[in-house]
């Protein structure tokens, strides 16, 4: 185990020293603020790997394949990836856990192969972003000249970051219309269509969208809710009066109904009445 710090010094020295990786075509990679990101190495195929060092800004890690059925050892060179760096499929690919906005930056992964004596230099830009929150709408409207109303909208997200656009799709007689920008004018006149506006946010790792803003619901046409509350007064009442002769011509026809059925027994009642009477009046007696 001695030797092992002289190897990673050498190793190092050798990376130090070595191609820089300048000249070579940066892999963009984009990786979610606290997820993982994996940074794939390729490999020549039929060649076997001396080891593979990995460095940043500062150096990173070095990985030496196992051999005669020995595990693969990653021996980490700077503690701020403590705990966040392992080893992913056979090639050797490099996996960041718990990403912070410090991780982004270039990488570089040296292949330095055995059977060739040779090294390749691999090279990657790491960009990291946070997943977007619900865009937050805010409203102005005026009513102008010619009963028409003018809105502007404008659609913000907290905690954004960096790279994100935003944009507005209005919906109209189930057409969608794509305005881009966070901000957005637009005009509505009575009899007009009502259309809905929706913002749209987005950056490299997500894409989120707001509730849908209808014009309506901050223009009101003054003659439109005159006319339908007129409209739907006299319904309203019209349909009252109905169910009041509704209730009227039930209750009478329940009063004749119930005269109908009353009228035969009382006439029956009467008749036993009048009999009675009769028997209990005396005979005249003869002088």
């Amino acid at each position: 185990m001695g030797a092992l710090p002289w190897l990673l010094l050498l190793l190092l020295l050798r990376a130090a020293e070595g191609y820089s990786g300048d000249d070579v075509d940066a892999e963009e990679v984009v990786g979610v603020l606290q997820e993982s990101i994996s940074l794939p190495v390729e490999i020549p195929a039929d060649e076997e790997v001396e080891n593979i060092i990995w460095s940043s800004s500062a150096s990173l890690a070095v990985v030496i394949p196992g051999r005669e059925g020995q595990p693969t050892k990653i021996v980490l060179t700077n503690p701020r990836y403590q705990r966040r760096v392992s080893l992913v499929g056979p090639d050797y690919s490099l996996c960041i856990s718990n990403l912070s906005w410090e991780d982004s930056g270039l990488y570089y992964a040296q292949v330095n192969l055995r059977t060739s004596q040779a090294s390749s230099m691999q090279r990657y830009s790491l960009r990291v972003y946070r997943r977007l929150s619900e865009p937050h709408v805010s409203v102005n409207f005026e009513m102008a000249a010619e009963e028409s109303c003018n809105l502007s909208l404008a659609c913000s997200v907290e905690e954004a970051g960096q790279d994100v656009t935003y944009s507005w799709i209005s919906r109209d007689n189930c057409r969608d219309t794509v305005h881009e920008g966070s901000a957005l004018s637009t005009s509505w006149r009575p009899g007009d269509s009502v259309p809905s506006y929706t913002c749209r946010a987005t950056n490299p790792v997500s894409t989120i969208y707001s509730q849908p803003i209808p014009a309506r619901s901050f223009c009101t046409d003054p003659h439109f809710p005159e006319e339908t509350s007129t409209y739907s007064c006299l319904l309203a009442k019209g349909l009252l009066l109905l169910l009041l002769f509704a209730i009227l011509g039930a209750g009478l026809w329940c009063v004749r109904a119930q005269r109908g059925c009353q009228t035969p027994r009382t006439r029956k009642l009467e008749r036993n009445r009048l009999r009675l009477r009769r028997k209990e009046q005396p005979s005249p007696s003869l002088a």
